[in-house]
C-alpha cells in the first residue's frame, strides 16, 4: 500500500511492495501524490515498472560497449559511425546513467558545437546515442530515458540551431563539364591512372555515386540486357544485402565496355582518390563550389528532362521513396533545351 505524509507545502509519497525497494517522490498537491502512486503499483503489479536505481551508478561506456559487441556482429559500422561512437565514449562515456540527463547531453552538445561541429554534425551524434539507449531499454530491458534526446532536440531548435542539411541543388554547367573533359584530356599524356573523363561521363549517364561506381563488378554486368547490378546500394534503413539492377542508359554501357579487364571491378579505384582528384581538377581550372556528387544530381535533372517519369527515374537513382525525387523534378523553363 502507499502512504502519504505532509511535511511543509509538499505531500511525500511511498509506494512499498514486497520485491522491491521503497520507492517515493514529493508532490505539491496529495492528489498528485495519489496519481502518481497508483500509476507505479499498476506498473509493479503488471511487472512493468523499471527502477532506474538499478542502473544508476553504471557508466554510460558500459552500455556503448555492449552496443557494439552485439549490433557490430550483426551489422559491420561504417567508417563514420565508428568515428562517431568513439567520440560519444570519450566525451560521455564516464557519465553514469542517473546523471545522463537532457541537460548533461545538451552541454555536451554546445561542447562540440564551440569546437566546430554544425548542427547536422550535433544531430548525427544524438541519433547514434538515441540508437544506443532504444538498444538498452527495448532490447536489454534496462531502464532508461529517451525522452532525454527529444528535450535536446527541442532545446535545439528554439535556440536556432539547424539539425537538417540544406538540400543542394548546385548543377554543373555544360560549359564547366567540357572544361572538365578538357583538363582530364591533358592529363591523359603524363599517363594518368585514373580515366576521370570516362567516371564523369558514366557518373552522370548512370547517376550513381563514387562509391558505387568503384564497386561494380564485370560478373554483376549483363551484356545482353544492358544492366549491371550494384551491389549494397545506399539505403537510409537497411544498405547490407541492398542489391539493384539499374540500366545502362545513354552511353554508359559503352563506357563500361571500353575500360581495360585487369580487375574485378570495372573501374578498380579507390572512391576517395575520386573524391580528392575532383575537386583539385575544379580548383586548378576555376570551378567553383562543385562536387562529384553535383554529378548525380546532374544525371537525374537530366532523366527527368528527357521524359522519364518519377517511377522510371527511381529505378536508375536507387530512390525507394519517390518523394526524395521531387526537388529534382523543379526545373527551369531554360533547362529544358539542354
Amino acid at each position: 500500500m502507499a502512504s502519504f505524509t505532509k511535511r511543509g507545502d509538499s505531500w511525500f509519497a511511498q509506494v512499498r511492495r514486497k520485491g522491491h525497494k521503497t520507492i517515493s517522490k514529493s508532490f505539491p498537491k496529495k492528489t498528485l501524490a495519489e496519481q502518481w502512486a497508483r500509476t507505479i503499483e499498476a506498473e509493479i503489479d503488471a511487472k512493468k515498472y523499471q527502477d532506474s536505481r538499478s542502473i544508476a551508478n553504471v557508466p554510460f561506456s558500459t552500455i556503448i560497449k555492449r552496443y557494439e559487441e552485439e549490433f557490430e556482429e550483426i551489422k559491420p559500422f561504417g567508417k563514420n559511425k565508428k568515428s562517431v561512437i568513439k567520440n560519444i565514449k570519450r566525451d560521455l562515456g564516464k557519465v553514469m546513467m542517473a546523471d545522463l540527463t537532457d541537460s548533461r547531453i545538451l552541454e555536451y552538445v554546445d561542447t562540440r558545437i564551440s569546437s566546430g561541429a554544425g548542427g547536422v554534425t550535433v544531430s548525427i551524434d544524438l541519433t547514434y546515442i538515441g540508437q544506443i539507449l532504444k538498444a538498452a531499454k527495448h532490447l536489454w530491458g534496462l531502464p532508461v530515458s529517451i525522452e532525454h534526446l527529444d528535450t535536446v532536440r527541442s532545446k535545439l531548435k528554439i535556440r536556432g540551431v539547424k539539425t537538417r542539411s540544406n538540400e543542394r541543388d548546385r548543377r554543373p554547367t555544360l560549359e564547366e563539364i567540357e572544361l572538365l573533359y578538357k583538363h582530364y584530356q591533358e592529363k591523359k599524356k603524363f599517363k594518368r591512372s585514373v580515366p576521370m573523363e570516362d567516371i564523369i561521363r558514366f557518373a552522370i549517364e548512370t547517376a550513381m555515386r563514387e562509391g558505387e561506381i568503384t564497386r561494380i563488378r564485370w560478373d554483376d554486368l549483363n551484356e545482353k540486357d544492358k544492366t549491371i547490378i550494384i551491389r549494397d546500394r545506399k539505403d537510409p534503413r537497411e544498405k547490407i544485402g541492398n542489391d539493384q539492377t539499374v540500366p545502362l542508359l545513354g552511353d554508359a554501357f559503352d563506357i563500361a565496355m571500353r575500360q581495360p579487364k585487369k580487375s574485378t571491378r570495372i573501374f578498380p579505384y579507390s572512391a576517395d582518390t575520386i573524391a580528392t582528384i575532383f575537386p583539385r581538377a575544379c580548383s586548378s581550372i576555376g570551378i567553383e563550389d562543385l562536387h562529384f556528387h553535383d554529378l548525380r544530381h546532374e544525371g537525374i535533372s537530366r532523366l527527368f528532362e528527357k521524359g522519364y517519369q518519377i517511377h522510371e527515374v527511381a529505378l536508375v537513382s536507387g530512390h525507394k521513396d519517390w518523394k526524395q525525387l521531387k526537388r529534382y523534378t523543379q526545373l527551369k523553363a531554360k533547362d529544358l533545351h539542354r
